[in-house]
């Protein structure tokens, strides 16, 4: 196979790859933001109204992919334990993050109620943005593999130029 051809799927796969794992997990981290609202506010935040599910917006999906892509660049070539420690890292900031952002947004929403029964925030369960929430723990999660990308495709400016 041509070695452009490799390039072109390498890229494209990881971020389809991401694309899929947002659809497959949606549901999930909504679960999951919900029960951290409850937790993070000691039960004062309660849903109310049905639960009726609408889709995330693009921008969701394309985060998870663009992530999965930077994450598949910054980690090939190396060896198993930087793989791991790298994955782990990634993993570890996008839970701290993700508990870090819905904690302070629900103690918000439950201090700016004024007409709060007992301190108890009734929430509808779309007033919560998924979507902001998620999207910016998945970026600040791949901060680090940025980093670490940009450093290696460093080059000075000249070498750049008479490559071409």
């Amino acid at each position: 196979m041509n070695q452009r051809v490799k390039k072109i799927v390498f890229r494209v796969l990881p971020f389809f790859l991401g694309f899929g794992i947002a659809l497959y997990a949606e549901s999930f981290f909504r679960e999951i933001l919900q029960d951290i609202f409850k937790w993070s506010t000691s039960d004062k935040i309660k849903f109310i109204g049905k639960n009726i599910y609408f889709s995330v917006d693009l921008t969701y999906y394309c985060t998870w992919g663009l992530a999965a892509l930077i994450l598949t660049l910054d980690l090939v070539g190396q060896k198993f334990p930087v793989i791991l420690k790298n994955g782990i890292v990634c993993i570890l900031i996008f839970g701290s993050t993700l508990v870090g952002i819905s904690a302070i947004d629900a103690h918000i929403k439950v201090t700016e109620c004024t007409a709060c029964d007992d301190g108890i925030r009734k929430l509808h369960w779309n007033e919560i943005n998924y979507a902001l929430i998620i999207c910016l723990s998945t970026i600040i999660s791949v901060i680090p593999s940025l980093v670490r990308l940009m450093k290696k495709n460093r080059r000075p400016l000249i070498l750049r130029h008479t490559k071409q």
